[in-house]
């Protein structure tokens, strides 16, 4: 008779992200994942696979959550200048928050394994790319409604944008400081008018 598994899959899923977030997948062993999911080798291996798959349904956790945190940029209930503000302090804010200087886990994950994972780098390009598709709309209908009056291609815009968030979270893992990462938002937010 087979034996039932006596833990909550989401929450030792939320336990192993935890873990590859703070030390990074090369770093997190086997026992580390055991340790801190609270379960055994077998039932590990059993419900997740190897240490790579349970890699990659973490990772895919973690992008799945932070998309919908996301979802403001999609809404046009506020002028678009200001809904991307909001979004880009909230960023910002967020990255200096993190007493532990975690950083992202997407963007750790890239430094990490993107170039030797293809499978990690497909889902980091589908993360990029959905906050990029959101903010190249909203970015076009600021331009439409005329209170963006730069006349840059839009999805140009967003792809800067990304680029600056990411700035921002390498630089807040050194220098977490809100003099150190106003400038780039304050920079980027006035592109907008140029």
């Amino acid at each position: 008779m087979p034996r039932t598994k006596s833990f909550n899959r989401t929450e030792a899923l939320d336990k192993a992200m935890q873990a590859f977030w703070a030390h990074g997948y090369e770093a997190t062993s086997i026992q580390d994942l055991v340790d801190c999911m609270g379960i055994n080798r077998g039932s590990l291996y059993d419900t997740f696979g190897d240490k790579r798959q349970l890699f990659l349904e973490a990772l895919d956790q973690y992008t799945h959550t932070s998309l919908a945190r996301g979802t403001i940029l999609t809404k046009r209930d506020r002028p678009a200048k200001v809904i991307l503000s909001e979004f880009m302090y909230a960023f910002m804010n967020r990255n200096l928050r993190d007493a532990e200087k975690r950083g992202c886990f997407v963007t750790n994950t890239a430094i990490e394994r993107g170039a030797k994972d293809t499978d990690c780098a497909s889902k980091i390009r589908f993360y990029f790319a959905s906050i990029e598709e959101d903010m190249t709309d909203l970015i076009s209908f600021g331009q439409e409604t005329g209170e963006i009056r730069s006349v840059k291609d839009p999805a140009s815009l967003a792809a800067f944008f990304i680029g600056i968030m990411q700035g921002i979270r390498v630089v807040a893992k050194v220098n977490q400081s809100e003099e150190s990462l106003r400038p780039l938002v304050d920079v980027a937010l006035a592109s907008l008018n140029e």
